[in-house]
């Protein structure tokens, strides 16, 4: 049994000639298309197709998929996700080598997306040359391309419990003052943060001993995160400093907060012997060795994946 996926843009030959080499077991067909815009009506155009293909394949199941957005990878992406997990809902599932992915069609986006799909979820890709005039009728004009699967080990309970607890982080320099605004970075986290999350999730269940082990995991388990390049390890971060007036530097003390004197803004600094008014210009960043964990493009894919892969089933 082969399921075909094909996006379309406003050309739908690249299916039409798919299906004119290849339609000898096909048994489904998904065409994802966009929303209705100015220029062109998406919708329309797939269900003319699906009406024109329907008496010279009337065995072929064609079912419509619609995506958001046809600039964004991740929207191609969820949409053939969607379709597999979809299919895939059987007593006696496919392989994901039964899936064949055309490249051919949409926006380059899209093509994009959908070879990165291939690679990703491990299917068949084909693409569809344009005839040209000069063709000897014999030509075949579905290429088959070599598909190598990105080696990505689905991860068990543990391994995602971790990657999401990075995935939903927010890192900010922790002694940010008081009245200026966080500069938030997502999917990122110290390892000392880390500790802190899972302690806090796991209190209520978990002796010392147990935590101790916990932390343990870690250790195992952030190697072949990074190994399978989930996620990304840093040595540093940035903190605030400031200088006094003999010129020596100090990091800025946490729940510091700015303030206006003279309609300059300025931070209060309390030292020994005296409190000294130093300009928010005046401040500067600097890196201190902290250990922590950032997640990539691939490991936000794999959450993704995880989560719709729950609301499908759900």
């Amino acid at each position: 049994m082969t399921i075909f996926i094909a996006p379309i843009g406003d050309n739908t030959d690249h299916v039409i000639g798919w299906l004119a080499e290849e339609s000898r077991g096909v048994h489904i067909l998904w065409v994802i298309h966009s929303k209705k815009n100015k220029k062109h009506d998406f919708p329309k155009i797939a269900k003319k197709l699906s009406a024109d293909l329907k008496p010279a394949y009337p065995r072929l199941e064609i079912k419509l998929k619609i995506i958001d957005n046809p600039f964004e990878i991740d929207s191609t992406m969820d949409a053939i996700h969607e379709i597999i997990l979809e299919e895939e809902d059987v007593k006696d599932p496919p392989s994901r080598s039964d899936f064949t992915l055309n490249i051919t069609g949409g926006t380059k986006v899209i093509a994009a997306a959908t070879m990165l799909a291939a690679t990703w979820y491990s299917t068949k890709a084909d693409y569809v040359l344009q005839p040209q005039p000069d063709d000897p009728k014999d030509k075949q004009y579905v290429v088959h391309l070599p598909i190598k699967p990105i080696g990505v080990a689905r991860t068990n309970h543990s391994y995602m419990k971790l990657l999401k607890m990075i995935n939903e982080s927010k890192y900010f320099i922790e002694n940010t003052p008081k009245g200026v605004k966080k500069e938030i970075t997502e999917g990122k986290i110290t390892r000392v943060k880390l500790q802190v999350e899972i302690g806090k999730l796991e209190e209520t269940k978990m002796t010392s001993s147990k935590k101790i082990l916990v932390e343990r995991s870690i250790e195992n388990i952030v190697p072949i995160l990074e190994n399978e390049g989930l996620i990304e390890i840093f040595n540093s971060v940035e903190h605030y400093v400031y200088k006094d007036k003999t010129g020596k530097q100090h990091i800025l003390e946490k729940d510091t907060r700015v303030q206006k004197k003279n309609k300059i803004k300025m931070l209060k600094i309390g030292t020994k012997n005296e409190v000294e008014w130093i300009e928010w210009e005046n401040i500067d960043k600097d890196t201190k060795k902290v250990i922590g964990y950032q997640i990539t493009s691939s490991g936000k894919r794999i959450v993704k994946d995880a989560i719709l892969s729950d609301v499908l089933k759900s």
